[in-house]
């Protein structure tokens, strides 16, 4: 469990209430600035990222611990653009994590340090990364480029498990896994010329249009909606969402994809960047991120908004990343991160409790674990581990 804060920290935002599970409660009106979010003690002089360090609340409160990944600093030069974490069944879990000169590290989550073998190189920088986990219970990773190059891999071995595929629709902006009801995993990529395709991850070749000719795509993510099917989420960069269910046969056929509200969405000006799946105990929403950090939670079965969002954030702290996990099967957090704000929000959405945290480091991208997550920034990668 998070630690209790202090009663001056854990002020809701304005007209902040729990999301009620099954409930379709009103969304304030998300312009508003919370006022005075507590900040971390870690400032801008934070110098160096130590291992181990505890960041605190305001009043002093253990919220959280570092573990820097090894060797990440020196050799990212310019930072990491892209992390996937890989869970494998009975095994420790890895992060895979890359740099702007097209090469994929693995570390281990729990020690933090690099692992041996040599994930594949790419001729270009690599945009995306997800895990894939398989039916027999082999996870595998998929890694995408500048150039539209698709590569697959054991992160066991570092080594490929087939030849990278081109793509001649052009970089790869996004990846995420879709499980069908029919057993199988495939692969969701999306580019910035707004391809969105299904693939099958033995062959890398496309199996289905789910966005052939549209907007540029900024954000995708899976939504699971039961046990073996997930729903396909994604951003174009004029702010719309799009839904769609890969189990249909025709995939711009509705099937169990249910449209965002237009009304909700238009309502509070809400012009998405980013999507993420926000798991429950009872199901999972569908997160929804602006620019300036407004956060809308959606119930994916009905297209409807779900309890209270979250308020902008603090000016100057615009909106790049955003992850969400159940820390060991208990409360679920979303965490936001801001690479100009240099800093991490912390929300519990079924309790209000908002945590604002000023790192020092412009976050650049964000993968969850069970227990935290995984910060990419400018100059490496640490795991956040939450007080529980």
């Amino acid at each position: 469990m998070i630690p209790n804060l202090p009663s001056h920290s854990r002020r809701r935002l304005r007209h902040q209430e729990p999301v009620h599970h099954g409930a379709r409660a009103a969304l304030p009106h998300l312009g508003e600035v919370a006022a005075a979010l507590p900040e971390g003690v870690l400032g801008e002089g934070w110098e160096p990222l130590q291992d181990g360090r505890v960041l605190l609340g305001a009043d002093g409160t253990p919220w959280g611990r570092l573990a820097v990944f090894s060797d990440s600093a020196p050799s990212l030069h310019g930072g990491v653009n892209a992390l996937a974490v890989v869970s494998r069944p009975g095994r420790p879990a890895l992060v895979a994590g890359a740099g702007d000169r097209g090469v994929v590290w693995l570390w281990g989550v729990a020690d933090g340090r690099l692992r041996p073998g040599s994930p594949p190189g790419h001729a270009d920088r690599v945009r995306s990364l997800t895990a894939l986990p398989l039916p027999e219970g082999r996870v595998l990773v998929a890694s995408g480029d500048d150039t539209g190059t698709i590569a697959l891999w054991d992160p066991a071995t570092g080594e490929p498990v087939r030849a990278p595929v081109g793509n001649w629709l052009g970089a790869v902006s996004g990846m995420c896994a879709a499980a069908v009801p029919d057993g199988r995993t495939l692969l969701v990529t999306a580019t910035p010329r707004g391809a969105v395709r299904l693939r099958d991850p033995s062959t890398g070749e496309p199996v289905a249009r789910l966005h052939s000719q549209g907007r540029p795509i900024g954000s995708i993510a899976a939504i699971q909606i039961s046990a073996g099917h997930t729903l396909i989420a994604a951003s174009d960069t004029q702010g719309d969402v799009h839904l769609w269910d890969p189990a249909v046969e025709d995939p711009q056929a509705p099937g169990a994809a249910v449209p965002l509200s237009n009304r909700a969405l238009d309502d509070h000006g809400h012009r998405v960047a980013l999507v993420a799946a926000v798991p429950l105990h009872d199901r999972t929403l569908l997160a929804t991120g602006d620019r300036n950090g407004v956060i809308m939670l959606w119930d994916p079965a009905t297209g409807c908004p779900v309890g209270d969002g979250l308020p902008a954030d603090s000016p100057g702290s615009p909106l790049t990343a955003m992850t969400a996990t159940r820390l060991h099967g208990r409360r679920t957090v979303l965490l936001t991160g801001s690479k100009q704000g240099r800093s991490l929000r912390v929300w519990e959405p079924e309790t209000g409790l908002v945590q604002h945290l000023s790192l020092g480091r412009a976050v650049t991208c964000l993968a969850a674990t069970g227990s935290g997550a995984i910060v990419g920034h400018d100059s490496g990668v640490f795991r956040l581990s939450i007080a529980g």
